[in-house]
């Protein structure tokens, strides 16, 4: 994975009784339907010795993080998570970018 590209951090726990049907969606469902997202460039995903799930999301580079947001297929992936709602002890969602230069502020009293 390239460091210099933005990503997305997904973790998630299903409760035990979920964990099963949830690692068949989430491998056999879930990540190819990110694989299909317009400019994701790499997809990554594994599971803690705890039991949670990361997905990493790499996006092709920073120009392409709006537009994946925004993409139908993303829409579509987000929306097939509804189903674990009541499922998960845990879903934690980041994304990592990086920052241009932020403007410097004076204070003058």
């Amino acid at each position: 994975m390239n460091d210099d590209r933005p990503f997305l951090l997904v973790r998630a726990r299903p409760l035990p009784e979920a964990a099963e049907r949830f690692e068949h969606w989430f491998l056999a469902i879930h990540l190819p339907d990110v694989h299909h997202i317009p400019g994701i460039g790499e997809v990554r995903a594994g599971k803690t010795p705890a039991g949670t799930w990361l997905g990493l999301y790499s996006f092709t580079d920073t120009d392409a993080v709006q537009t994946v947001l925004s993409s139908p297929e993303a829409q579509y992936a987000r929306g097939t998570w509804t189903q674990w709602a009541g499922s998960l002890d845990e879903l934690q969602i980041e994304i990592f970018a990086p920052l241009g230069p932020l403007p410097v502020f004076q204070s003058r009293s």
